[in-house]
């Protein structure tokens, strides 16, 4: 009887192992200001799945050379995508432009024109102002200055060391500052109204000098959201993020394609929570054929 039992004791061992060795590690970087948003996501699909570790990493962390899954949040062609990889946009987002409470451009409408100059002129400015912009090449200063036209090198002004909420830490402690950053730090998330010490310098649409009814979106975070999603301003910089990971993944890590589908679902409902915006609904159905 103990042979016997001795016996299955050691398949029972051997049908474990396996069981145990079936958890999926999966390893995530990218743009560090859509963290909150994509910690949410594994936070939610991992209180179902508890089977699945993911590891959040910043780009600098070693651990990032062998990410499975890579987040961006500039725009990317052809060019630079790979045949091998799938690349799938699951959120999108604005920049605005921001200043200190104090600065004479704290809620200033401005037109296009005019903003385009406060970031890149060179000449002095007729008031006090200082232009706060990050010191390390990334997807929100890359993708505002390719908005009007030019590159991340042609902001003007002071490089502020860190990622974005260190770039706004930087305008809330200087009375002449302006920068640029995106909804989800420049409004608290809580009470959905601007942080402190920040205002947003609005878009003057038809530049008439003032802020009309219309032009006035910028109250709190759901407000902007509902204007950016339905009708937003051509002088707005809107790009989208973009999830990527290899396709031979799906059969090596099916749990993957699981957390991918979770977030084109339920995740959706998250978006807004974090200051991002839905995707237009033909990149919808765009991303389900993937």
């Amino acid at each position: 009887m103990k042979a016997i039992a001795s016996i299955i004791l050691i398949y029972a061992l051997l049908w474990t192992v396996p069981a145990l060795a079936q958890k999926d590690t999966i390893t995530v970087t990218g743009t560090r200001f859509v963290f909150p948003l994509v910690q949410q996501w594994i936070n939610s699909y991992t209180r179902q799945h508890p089977e699945v570790i993911f590891r959040l990493v910043s780009p600098r962390d070693p651990a990032a050379r062998e990410a499975l899954v890579h987040i961006s949040a500039q725009k990317t062609n052809e060019a630079q995508r790979s045949e091998d990889n799938y690349y799938i946009e699951v959120a999108r987002y604005a920049l605005l432009p921001v200043a200190n409470i104090k600065s004479s451009y704290a809620g200033k409408p401005l037109p296009e024109k005019e903003l385009r100059a406060l970031y890149f002129d060179r000449e002095p400015a007729s008031q006090p102002l200082t232009v706060y912009n990050r010191k390390e090449k990334s997807c929100a200063p890359v993708t505002f200055a390719a908005f009007y036209g030019a590159a991340f090198e042609d902001i003007k002004g002071k490089q502020v060391p860190g990622d974005d909420q260190q770039l706004l830490k930087a305008v809330q402690e200087d009375p002449s500052a302006v920068s640029f950053n995106n909804p989800g730090f420049i409004y608290d998330l809580s009470s959905r109204l601007p942080v402190r010490d920040i205002a947003v310098i609005p878009l003057d649409l038809n530049n008439n000098g003032r802020l009309d009814t219309d032009e006035n979106f910028y109250g709190n975070l759901d407000q902007l959201i509902q204007r950016l999603e339905t009708a937003p301003p051509a002088g707005i910089p809107l790009e989208n993020v973009t999830l990527s990971y290899k396709r031979r993944l799906d059969t090596n890590h099916p749990a993957l394609k699981d957390w991918v589908h979770y977030i084109q679902s339920a995740g959706r409902q998250q978006l807004h929570d974090f200051g991002f915006l839905q995707l237009p609904s033909r990149q919808t159905v765009l991303n389900k054929v993937l």
